[in-house]
């Protein structure tokens, strides 16, 4: 699940995805995108624009 940087929920040690390698994964079926951090909110309308 992808998180926002400063999200508490977002694992540690993982390495930060540019906003195109973001929205690769968010595109695949099934992903569920955080609504805690605003995630969802921010790549949602930009999935459609793909």
């Amino acid at each position: 699940m992808p998180h926002a940087p400063e999200c508490e929920e977002a694992p540690e040690g993982v390495p930060l995805l540019d906003v195109r390698r973001a929205l690769d994964i968010a595109e695949k079926p099934g992903t569920q995108l955080c609504t805690l951090c605003g995630c969802a909110q921010e790549l949602t309308p930009l999935r459609s624009f793909g």
